[in-house]
């Protein structure tokens, strides 16, 4: 398999957003957590260059706040070679607002596209306008050769039958970089968890199916699924890239509202939303994956784990 090479620091900037996702794990927390402050920010702007060199300012949506340029042109001061935002682009639609935002550092965005069609992208967003808006901010950033573009779909019950056509889509924008994430049971995810979630067992046939598209892209990453969803062909795919449990700890420190999600013991990595079920003991994958979402298993159980850590070659012989 292969892996995501350098660590970035992701820093929250608040929970804030002018979209609506149906499946959010952040915005409801903006009820009880203010935005950060730009001092706040810039401190951890600070700190954080005496081990980092790539940041990505994520929320919410970033873009929405008054100080953003100051904040990017802040770390392309203090010597961050790459300064990201992680963005539903909306914002960078607004050709004056994107050129502002290269004038004072910005070098990497990754944004975030649900659907291949209006009509699916804003059933999620439920933000009326939100694809156009998106897909225009997408295009306008492709106009800039230097700034380093990815794309981000959280998969769920929505869209997860459309995953071929979201990447073929996506494809076509001339987007070379795309990461599938799994749907985190926190937030909206989590109170509306049942009607969200897939059955894995459906779930891994459709990630599976996006083998003939691989090589289309430079690369794919796969992030928070189990491990035992993809067969041996998908897991051994060189455009294949798998972020678990071990990889997101190892790969970004996240900072902000004292995040508290992955820990790792005697070896073993783990994440607070997520399981281990006995037969995971058996996997090869045992210490990084981290498991099965509790929410999951707490509705349907682990047989299905079961059937395909052994039909995927998984356990240990």
């Amino acid at each position: 398999m292969n892996v995501a090479p350098k660590k970035i620091l992701v820093i929250m900037v608040g929970f804030s957003c002018n979209n609506n996702c149906i499946m959010c794990s952040t915005r409801p927390k903006a009820q009880n957590n203010p935005d950060r402050t730009t001092e706040e920010i810039v401190s951890d702007l600070a700190k954080g260059r005496k081990k980092y060199s790539l940041v990505e300012f994520t929320g919410g949506e970033p873009t929405i706040r008054s100080d953003i340029f100051y904040l990017i042109k802040t770390a392309q001061e203090l010597g961050y070679k790459k300064i990201g935002l992680s963005t539903n682009a909306r914002l960078l639609s607004y050709n004056d607002f994107l050129k502002k935002a290269v004038e004072n550092g910005l070098n990497r965005v990754t944004f975030s596209l649900y659907g291949h069609t209006p009509e699916l992208h804003e059933a999620i967003t439920r933000t009326p306008h939100s694809f156009e808006q998106t897909i225009k901010g997408v295009k306008n950033v492709l106009k800039y050769p230097q700034i380093a573009i990815n794309a981000n779909t959280v998969v769920f019950r929505l869209n997860f039958r459309y995953l071929s056509q979201i990447g073929r889509f996506i494809q076509r924008l001339g987007i070379k970089y795309w990461n599938l994430l799994d749907l985190i049971p926190d937030g909206y995810a989590k109170d509306l968890y049942q009607m969200l979630c897939p059955r894995i067992t459906e779930l891994s046939k459709n990630l599976n199916s996006l083998e003939p598209i691989l090589k289309d892209f430079y690369k794919v990453g796969f992030f928070d699924f189990p491990l035992c969803l993809f067969n041996k062909k998908m897991r051994q795919n060189p455009y294949a890239t798998f972020v678990t449990c071990q990889r997101r700890k190892e790969f970004t420190k996240q900072i902000g509202y004292q995040p508290k999600r992955l820990s790792v013991k005697s070896g073993v990595y783990e994440d607070i939303h997520k399981s281990r079920i006995p037969i995971c003991k058996s996997c090869i994958f045992f210490k990084t994956c981290g498991g099965v979402w509790k929410d999951y298993l707490n509705l349907y159980g682990g047989k299905e784990i079961i059937k395909l850590a052994k039909k995927h070659q998984c356990l240990k012989t």
